[in-house]
């Protein structure tokens, strides 16, 4: 007799164990395989910001910094083009106008704009001032001349990944202020000769006097400043007598004080320039250079001065934004 073969049944409980098992097996390599991509993607996310957003962004805001000194470049070259208009024709109805980007460019997403500061304070807000005072002969009566001026154009850019930087247009001259140092990198108009068969000096000064309405803005877009020559005048100064003829001769002393948050710049450069050994100058007898304790004011005083020449220009700017 033949018999059957027995089949046996999983019960549903079985079923029902086996069937979460699997579910849960795949669950769990579905987790763990988002999270390994998870993984990868946020490592190379961290490799791109703090690798090559820092690179980015340091190459922005140098390039900013790079096109910052052009454009105060141009801005000295603008005020002198209309010195020069004016000494040449004796008009002074031209204007100029000279763009300066205030910030560096950012990178979307991941980095904002750095934004910068400009500031237009004329010289009579006091920070930056420039004092001439000398004695002159006129016949036979000594005269004193005070002359008050001086201000400057800055850009202050507090970069977060290139180094912090100050640039100014101050008293003819562009100086550059890092946080470890100071130098001038466009030269004022200052000219020293020394004649050889009298031992005096010949000196020529331009003062670039700024007036108008202290202005301060800051953003990342770009400022435009408008220039207007005011007033230019030039005067030579001698000390009344034949300097050929010692007895006759006297001495007439320039005193340039320099007021100013660049002092250490306008020290280094004003000492350098006195110790050219074209100029043959002789310290403490040509010339004294000294300066206060925390270099604020900076002070020279050239001796022995046969011909003085004062250039003076007033200018008048005023800021807006484009």
């Amino acid at each position: 007799m033949l018999e059957h073969p027995k089949t046996y049944k999983r019960s549903n409980t079985q079923v029902s164990r086996f069937l979460k098992r699997d579910r849960d097996e795949r669950g769990v390599a579905s987790t763990v395989g988002t999270i390994m991509a998870l993984l990868v993607f946020l490592t190379f996310l961290t490799l791109f910001t703090n690798s090559y957003i820092p690179v980015w962004m340091v190459d922005n805001e140098r390039t900013h910094m790079n096109t910052v000194m052009v454009q105060f470049g141009n801005l000295k070259s603008d005020v002198d083009g209309l010195i020069v208009n004016a000494e040449v024709t004796g008009r002074t109805d031209l204007n100029m106008f000279a763009p300066i980007t205030l910030g560096a460019n950012g990178i979307p997403i991941f980095a904002s704009a750095t934004a910068g500061q400009l500031i237009y304070a004329p010289y009579i807000t006091g920070m930056s001032a420039l004092n001439v005072s000398f004695q002159y002969k006129l016949g036979n009566n000594l005269r004193w001349v005070f002359d008050n001026g001086g201000g400057m154009v800055q850009l202050y850019a507090p970069n977060r990944y290139y180094v912090q930087q100050w640039v100014a247009f101050e008293n003819g001259a562009i100086i550059v202020k890092q946080l470890d140092g100071q130098t001038v990198r466009a030269f004022p108009s200052l000219d020293i000769t020394k004649t050889a068969s009298n031992s005096q000096l010949n000196v020529s000064w331009t003062s670039v006097d700024f007036i108008g309405v202290n202005s301060t803005i800051a953003g990342t877009s770009t400022a435009g400043l408008n220039i207007d020559l005011i007033y230019f005048d030039s005067q030579v100064y001698d000390n009344g007598t034949n300097p050929s003829i010692p007895a006759l001769r006297k001495d007439m002393n320039v005193t340039l004080a320099f007021k100013t948050q660049y002092g250490q710049a306008w020290y280094i450069y004003l000492n350098n320039y006195l110790k050219t050994p074209l100029n043959n100058l002789v310290n403490n007898t040509d010339y004294v250079l000294s300066h206060n304790a925390d270099y604020s004011l900076v002070t020279l005083k050239l001796m022995k001065i046969s011909y003085f020449t004062q250039n003076k220009a007033i200018v008048q700017i005023s800021v807006q934004m484009s």
